[in-house]
């Protein structure tokens, strides 16, 4: 800006000196020769100076202006910058250009113009312009132009905005679909929510889920299900309004936010025209992958700011959605609200019982084929609510599971079995073993081990006195995939811990893994044992896996045996150990010894000890 300044001053000091000659033709006495610094200074500027009258034209160019140009001084002086600077398209008529008058009350040289001009060449540059006006001692006035090419620093600039641009959509998007992240998400919904606030509409939410998207996964790959993630956004984008946003807030899950909706049952329409646009097949590699999505809607009422609330609220209705069979859409209700409600409280509940131990245990035998012979006793969890009384581990562990408490119930789970088998040793009953289950969240504990062994140390209970029980579903994935738990069960192995695979036959282990798994026995899931008087398949199905075990002196359980019929069935094809309603129901542990001396036979000879992980 200063530059710009200072050349303006120069040229008007050559304009004054120039009119001072005319007017008296003398020569300028002073000390300094002012006149012979302007025009050295105006010859070796780099920016153009030009001087224009009031009408336009051009009196006088330095020759930097020459070169900015491209131009003669002559082929510019007596003609107006507009004929020939300007694109072509821009250019006045010559009539307009005729009747041009400058403004003496234009911003002075302050004031910077960007203007793109073309050289005599055709080339186009950003001009940046200052003018200021002049009047000479002969009332004569004139404009003077400072002009600068700047065309680098608009390209610079350019190229810093789309930069910038491009990190601001990185920041706010996901790379691999192009919908909003979660952040851009909560930003978008939080705004929408205080506009809604003030028009009085409402704002829809949609939280969806694809439906078997791991399968796809797993059996084509992820590039197939990136194929299937790419499709899900465009059709959802496509179906959508301008003014709603599509966003991707996980692995196959999105939200969908809807601005100035009236009704819940506008936003359930349009949770099925979403539902009709992306349940089609999406091709891929010359075939068609499956495409199918849940949807859980919420709509806003002026009571709600909060985005959460609103994300929440969506997301219980989905819930409600996926445990109805998935495929459809599901609004939040009165009824869902109040079962939200029962659902939070029963969290609130939840954590507040495992926080101060409130959690019971019981306790579930297992019994070999000898009659009376007690195996061991396993610790089933149990919450006996204050109000609403005992809680089913079907609803109880989904709980904990949703709230990331359960490593800290199998820690009390764990605790409890010692303590169990301590007061076994006290009443007699060495050799009646305890064990607990292990879920993938403990197993993931990095004081699991160290824990175990210490509570063992502390009641002066041996490593061969407890038993950790891990569901097949927690090594294997699907297609025989393993978890990093593999590793976690070799290093109880290590430590000389037992463990049995849980489950077995529900899930996706398969025959052969069991000879890599570092595990001591398998308890086979209650399916098999509640099927083989009645499905002449799973006998032979059972029959190989007994006979697989017993080659691999891997000790196996039954559970879910509930009838004579099915022990003798059973037995006859190599069942060894039963677990089931038949022997007993989990009992609490005041019952537990009263059940021991009285079960026929019970007491089992020091050589019998362990026999369901040891060779016979």
């Amino acid at each position: 800006m200063l530059a710009f300044g200072l050349f303006a001053a120069l040229v008007v000091v050559l304009i004054r000196r120039l009119s001072r000659q005319s007017s008296d033709g003398r020569k300028n006495s002073d000390p300094l020769d002012y006149f012979g610094f302007a025009r050295i200074a105006c010859q070796h500027a780099n920016d153009g100076l030009v001087v224009m009258n009031m009408s336009g034209i051009i009196q006088w160019v330095n020759p930097a202006y020459c070169r900015i140009m491209g131009y003669a001084a002559d082929e510019m002086i007596g003609q107006n910058p507009r004929s020939f600077a300007l694109l072509p398209h821009e250019r006045p008529p010559p009539g307009t250009l005729v009747r041009f008058r400058l403004d003496a009350d234009t911003p002075g040289p302050e004031t910077l113009e960007l203007v793109e001009n073309i050289r005599k060449d055709g080339s186009v540059f950003w001009n940046q312009i200052s003018m200021s006006f002049h009047t000479t001692s002969d009332g004569a006035q004139y404009a003077v132009v400072v002009c600068r090419d700047v065309s680098a620093n608009v390209e610079n600039e350019k190229q810093l905005e789309a930069t910038s641009k491009e990190l601001a959509h990185i920041a706010a998007h996901d790379h691999l679909t192009g919908a909003a992240n979660r952040a851009e998400l909560l930003r978008f919904l939080k705004n929408a929510l205080k506009q809604a606030k003030k028009t009085g509409a409402r704002v829809g939410v949609l939280h969806i889920d694809l439906d078997k998207f791991k399968q796809t996964n797993d059996m084509h790959g992820h590039s197939a299900g990136d194929a299937v993630l790419v499709a899900t956004v465009e059709r959802l984008t496509a179906e959508v309004r301008d003014i709603d946003l599509v966003a991707r807030i996980g692995g196959d899950e999105f939200i969908v936010v809807c601005k100035d909706l009236n009704s819940l049952k506008d936003l359930k329409n349009i949770g099925l025209a979403l539902s009709q646009a992306v349940n089609k097949p999406v091709p891929w590699q010359k075939m068609n992958l499956t495409s199918q999505i849940s949807v859980g809607a919420a709509l806003s009422n002026p009571a709600i700011t909060d985005p959460d609330e609103m994300l929440v609220q969506s997301d219980f209705a989905l819930y409600d959605v996926k445990r109805s069979g998935r495929g459809r859409v599901a609004t939040y209700s009165a009824e869902l609200h109040r079962r939200h409600t029962q659902v939070t409280q029963r969290q609130t509940d939840l954590q507040a019982a495992i926080r101060d131990k409130a959690m019971t245990f019981h306790f579930q035998p297992v019994v070999g084929k000898e009659p009376g012979v007690v195996r061991g006793l396993e610790t089933l969890v149990r919450w006996q609510h204050p109000s609403d009384g005992m809680i089913p581990p079907d609803e109880l562990l989904p709980i904990a599971q949703s709230l990331g408490l359960m490593a800290e119930l199998d820690f009390l789970a764990m605790n409890a079995a010692l303590d169990m088998k301590s007061d076994l040793n006290r009443h007699g009953h060495n050799d009646v073993l305890v064990s607990f289950n292990a879920s993938s969240e403990l197993l993931a504990h990095d004081d699991f081990c160290a824990a175990l062994l210490s509570g063992l140390a502390f009641r002066e209970l041996s490593v061969d006195d407890v038993i950790v029980e891990v569901l097949e579903t927690v090594l294997f994935e699907d297609h025989l995939t393993e978890t990093p738990f593999v590793q976690k069960v070799s290093d109880l192995d290590a430590a000389g811990i037992f463990t049995v695979l849980d489950d077995f036959g529900s899930g996706n282990a398969g025959i052969a893994q069991l000879a890599r798994l570092a595990i001591r026995g398998v308890k086979f899931d209650k399916s098999l044992g509640m099927r083989i008087l009645t499905d002449p398949a799973m006998e032979i199905v059972y029959r190989t896996l007994t006979q697989l075990c017993m080659e691999l002196d891997l000790r196996m359980v039954t559970e879910g045996v509930e009838t004579e019929a099915q022990v003798n069935r059973l037995m006859a094809l190599g069942c060894t150990n039963i677990q089931g309603f038949l022997i007993s129901k989990p009992m609490p542990q005041d019952q537990v010894f009263t059940w021991l001396d009285t079960y026929t036979a019970s007491a089992i000879a020091p050589s019998d000890a362990h026999r369901y992980l040891k060779a016979n």
